[in-house]
């Protein structure tokens, strides 16, 4: 399927984009920030033509969170590297994708099925991603408060995650006899 290719392909720019950015950084790179920039929207455009014509698939609906997943660990790798960001900055983030990665495999062994998207979760991403381009061209102030702002989006929207999942999860026991 198309899509899967796109993000196969996706996958395999990783190591061209670390590669033209180890050869500025961290001064800016104009040529990585706009590698990400295309990586950025072949996600967009490998979701939309799935949905679009149908071309959805098993391997699909796991391959894609993955390579997001991937793709922004090594992004923020990268920028961590190269002495962009510091430790605290990527540690709060990484921590939340554990926490998702581990809940997302407990709903699939759970409820045989993959969490649902959540718009915040989207919007966390794609602020994320413009703070990281930011970062990558130097323009650090710019940067910085986008990706404050991004971060903060994409903790809270892990917790939110995590607690409707909780919620869901404890719907689904069967209620406890009440003592007499």
């Amino acid at each position: 399927m198309i899509p899967n290719a796109i993000t196969i392909a996706r996958l395999c720019a990783l190591p061209v984009f670390l590669w033209v950015y180890s050869l500025r950084a961290p001064e800016a790179s104009w040529p990585a920030a706009i590698i990400v920039l295309v990586l950025a929207l072949s996600d967009v455009l490998d979701g939309w033509l799935a949905r679009r014509y149908q071309w959805q698939s098993d391997l699909g609906r796991v391959l894609d969170p993955v390579a997001d997943r991937v793709l922004f660990l090594f992004l923020v790798g990268a920028l961590l590297l190269f002495g962009v960001l510091p430790w605290w900055a990527v540690v709060p983030l990484i921590v939340r994708d554990g926490l998702m990665l581990a809940g997302a495999a407990l709903m699939l062994v759970h409820y045989h099925e993959k969490p649902s998207i959540m718009r915040g979760g989207k919007l966390a991403n794609f602020t994320l991603v413009c703070g990281i381009e930011f970062l990558i061209v130097d323009w650090h102030g710019l940067g910085w408060v986008t990706y404050g702002v991004g971060g903060t989006l994409y903790v809270i929207t892990g917790f939110r995650y995590i607690w409707r999942e909780f919620l869901r999860w404890r719907q689904s026991r069967p209620s406890a006899p009440a003592l007499s």
